[in-house]
Parts: C-alpha cells; structure tokens; sequence
C-alpha cells in the first residue's frame, strides 16, 4: 500500500523504492481516476502513533451514536502516515515520543497546537507545507522551527523543521510524502550519504 511503502523509505526503504511511491495503481473494479486516494473511516493504529484526525473522527462518532447515524467524514491515510512518520522519526532522533498516549488532551500537544496556529497566523515556514520545502535562511525562519521546550536545541535547524512539519496538528497543511522526500533534512541525508 502507498503508506507502507513511504514508511518504510523513511525509516529503512531504499532509494530505489521511491518510484513505488509514485506510482499510482489503478483498479479495474473502481471508475476513479488513477491517483485518487479515498477517504479512510476506519479508526486503527497504536494509541501514541495515531493522528489527531483520526482520534477527532473517533470522538465525534462516539457522540453522534445517540443522534441519526452520520457519514464519517474520513480522514487521508496518507497524511496521517506522515503524522506516524513524524513520531517515529522524533523517536528515532531523541530516544522518545512528543507525546502523551491520549493526544488530544495531552497538554504538550495542546500546547504545540496552539504554538502551530499562532506560528501560522505570523507566516513564514509554518504557513503552508510548501513553504517549509526552501532551505532555511533567516531568523525568522529559526523562530518557526517549533517551540523551545519541544526539541532539545542541540538537533539541526533542519531536522527541527521537517518534525515539526510532519506533526503540523492540521493535515491539509501537513507535509505530504512527496514533500517530505525533498525537504532540505531529507535533500542533506542524500548529499551526505553520497559523499
């Protein structure tokens, strides 16, 4: 599946897998257009690896099991596999997760929630996900790298910011594989790996 396969290139894929993660299959049973991904509803994944939109759509069905049965809005698979990602890769890295088992009441990423939205509303590297994609130049750019108290400030401007994008709490705004595969983090591991 498209997840699987980006997970693992971010964790222990090669490079030459990167084509499989491109390249859309279709479906003789579906008359969707190739690339088109469906809305996942399912509620599935570990508790400290599941993205906040999974676990919101999980909380709004429980409350409208006494109403009229509603559509689940769905959340992107993919997206939430950057969230994953993101985790892992935050593990990876510093030897622990950002947060607690029960996401959306955790008080660290409440508070790293409402350092995103306000660091959004001022621009810069957390306004869009492409913006995180140029190199990172000024102090301003520093200041968007997330907040103090969420990674220890001995990690590069560039791993800083390719976490911080990959749990950006909104997933319209969120990194997306692609994006991932060409941030400058990502673009440095290449360049050193091939020197």
């Amino acid at each position: 599946s498209f997840g699987r396969t980006a997970l693992s290139l971010l964790t222990c894929g090669g490079v030459e897998q990167i084509n499989e993660c491109f390249i859309p299959h279709q479906s003789h049973h579906t008359s969707k257009p190739v690339g088109a991904f469906n809305r996942m509803t399912s509620i599935v994944g570990s508790p400290h690896y599941v993205a906040p939109e999974i676990i919101s759509q999980s909380d709004e069905g429980k409350k409208s099991l006494s109403s009229a049965s509603i559509e689940p809005r769905g959340y992107d698979g993919t997206k939430a596999d950057v969230w994953s990602s993101g985790l892992i890769l935050y593990a990876m890295l510093f030897r622990s997760l950002p947060f607690g088992e029960d996401l959306l009441r955790c008080p660290r990423y409440q508070s790293f929630k409402k350092w995103y939205e306000e660091a959004r509303k001022r621009g810069g590297r957390r306004l869009s996900a492409r913006a995180t994609l140029y190199p990172i130049h000024t102090e301003s750019d520093h200041a968007d790298l997330g907040p103090q108290w969420f990674l220890p400030s001995q990690t590069t401007p560039e791993s800083r910011d390719i976490i911080v994008a990959m749990l950006n709490p909104d997933p319209i705004e969120r990194l997306n594989i692609q994006q991932v595969l060409v941030h400058p983090w990502i673009s440095l591991q290449f360049v050193k790996a091939l020197s």
